[in-house]
């Protein structure tokens, strides 16, 4: 039995289905989210732009003219930052799992 079958007007009730929702659309991995989509997010931020993971290689190759629109909105004074993990460290390790290096 879950929330929903106890108190389905509760569960209704947060649940957010308009324009204001928290979460647009997910993906399971970083593949499956369409280049176009990345290339629209990074052209409609207002004012920073913040990289996390292993490594970003992906967004040179999948989202056109990477470099020049990073250069452009940077100029223009935008704060960008990535931010890489360490692919020897120990939250590396733990998501390959058992001590494996990620590819």
């Amino acid at each position: 039995m879950n929330e929903q079958m106890l108190w389905p007007k509760a569960v209704k009730d947060r649940l957010k289905i308009g324009a204001d929702r928290e979460i647009v659309q997910s993906y399971p991995y970083r593949s499956t989210c369409p280049s176009t989509v990345w290339a629209e997010l990074i052209e409609g931020a207002t004012e920073k732009l913040f990289f996390g993971g292993f490594t970003s290689y992906f967004l040179w190759a999948q989202v056109p003219a990477f470099a020049d629109t990073l250069r452009r909105k940077a100029r223009s004074g935008f704060r960008v930052r990535f931010l890489l993990g360490d692919p020897d460290g120990p939250v590396a390790a733990r998501a390959a799992g058992a001590g494996d290096r990620l590819p």
